[in-house]
């Protein structure tokens, strides 16, 4: 089953592999907001230390901007195979 889907992608192999990744990776860093989240109450807020407040929001900023270019670039290859 999988040869026969192999061979019926031709021409679009990069993008039949590039848009799971890309979607993949927006998840991930979805899951990973809410664990950065408690880490900046946990760590920084009860706490009280400003630096560690800086790091996780900067981190969380971070993360925040690389799932959306990731769901950006999944969406673009998404419809990049539509085009052809």
């Amino acid at each position: 089953m999988l040869k026969t889907l192999c061979s019926q992608i031709r021409q679009y192999k990069k993008v039949s592999l590039l848009t799971p990744l890309f979607t993949a990776l927006e998840v991930l860093m979805e899951i990973l907001i809410p664990f950065v989240i408690s880490a900046l109450i946990d760590k920084g807020i009860e706490a009280g230390d400003i630096g560690q407040i800086y790091f996780y929001g900067g981190l969380m900023i971070v993360l925040a901007f690389l799932s959306l270019l990731s769901g950006i670039l999944a969406g673009r290859y998404a419809a990049a195979f539509f085009q052809h």
